[in-house]
């Protein structure tokens, strides 16, 4: 276990001195019988995309009341779908569909009770819709608050002035990394700060290699000053 971490994820600003947890899931939903052609469908059997839209609608609400309480830097928890799948051709019955998306949340929330919660929300809505409903549920990484009076901050803070003429701004991490897990976790300060960059989760990432020089003087000075430091 080290003392410190710096994380070199492409994120050149702000330093990210919050950020939300992050957790994936898959939600399948079913009925009995096999999938059939529109015009012979059972009447007295539930349409799994009709249970899927209504599912959509739930989170959409559970997005409405997470966006009621919101953190200065990182925003309010949020629910997002970003797939909705279901039967094979435009005239089939289908028996199943699936979604999938994420779920995140604040520092200081317990990410057991978030999952939970969203569980709940599933069973409810198998019982009103008569389908069957299981979920995937991938825990990601925890939430994040690093001290921002910690003696590494103001190290790396330093060593970046020192290459680049100003200090750089605080704010939130978007998205989650391993720094995430060494903050909650670890309780190791941990920092992400990467070159210039972009296309991130495309087939055309990119980053910029004299930027990337830049990173690296930068992780140096840190890593010797604060070494030293603590020496």
């Amino acid at each position: 276990m080290g003392d410190a971490v710096l994380i070199p994820e492409p994120m050149r600003e702000p330093l990210p001195v919050v950020g939300r947890g992050s957790s994936t899931w898959k939600v399948t939903i079913r009925r009995q019988g096999p999938p059939v052609h529109e015009v012979m469908r059972p009447r007295d059997q539930p349409s799994v995309l009709a249970a899927g839209a209504e599912l959509i609608r739930r989170l959409g609400e559970l997005e409405a009341r997470l966006a009621q309480t919101a953190d200065p830097l990182c925003g309010p928890a949020s629910v997002f779908v970003g797939q909705f799948h279901g039967g094979e051709i435009y005239n089939q019955f289908p028996r199943e569909c699936w979604l999938q998306g994420t779920r995140r949340w604040l520092p200081g929330t317990d990410h057991a009770t978030v999952k939970a919660e969203f569980l709940a929300l599933l069973d409810d809505l198998a019982r009103q819709t008569a389908t069957e409903i299981d979920c995937d549920w991938f825990f990601i990484r925890d939430a994040f608050s690093l001290d921002r009076d910690h003696a590494f901050v103001a190290t790396f803070q330093e060593a970046y002035t020192r290459e680049t003429g100003s200090a750089l701004p605080i704010g939130a991490k978007a998205f989650v990394d391993d720094g995430n897990s060494f903050c909650a976790l670890g309780k190791v300060p941990a920092i992400t700060h990467g070159p210039r960059a972009g296309g991130q989760h495309t087939v055309e990432e990119w980053a910029s290699i004299d930027d990337l020089v830049r990173v690296a003087r930068v992780y140096a000075m840190t890593a010797a000053a604060y070494c030293s430091g603590r020496g």
